[in-house]
């Protein structure tokens, strides 16, 4: 039996309660040189083509020496920069960009890049007391 549309819409505002999509995410990738991003590349392109189309923004950070006659256009990167990511001067953008919201920061590596994550988040979320419209971070990470 085909699902009623009002049906369809309940289930569907039901689903995004449970497991609420982002609307949008900012991902920063951090490599010492553009070899290190064949492994993953062709992977990220296509979630980014398909099913997170229009709501990832990828940030590619190139690390290492790099010769710039050398560097590959990479179609799925937004922004491409090399040299350490400035975590306080993101943090900054992020927050001016998304006031008011609870803003989810994930991290997969380094123990140190953690840390200044971790510290980035807490200095720039709004304190509890601040009332209707503060912007939190909440910092999550993976060891592997």
């Amino acid at each position: 039996f085909p699902t009623p549309p009002q049906d369809e819409d309940l289930v569907q505002k039901l689903v995004n309660d449970v497991i609420p999509v982002p609307e949008h995410i900012h991902f920063y990738w951090i490599v010492r040189n553009q070899q290190e991003l064949d492994w993953f590349y062709d992977l990220l392109a296509t979630a980014i083509e398909g099913p997170a189309k229009g709501i990832v923004e990828v940030n590619l950070f190139t690390t290492g020496e790099v010769e710039l006659s050398a560097v590959k256009e990479l179609k799925c990167v937004h922004h491409q920069y090399f040299g350490r990511p400035n975590w306080g001067r993101i943090f900054k953008g992020v927050k001016a960009e998304h006031p008011g919201e609870h803003i989810g920061v994930f991290l997969c590596g380094s123990p140190v890049i953690g840390q200044e994550l971790s510290r980035q988040s807490h200095k720039h979320s709004d304190p509890p007391d601040f009332g209707p419209g503060q912007t939190r971070f909440s910092f999550f990470k993976e060891h592997f």
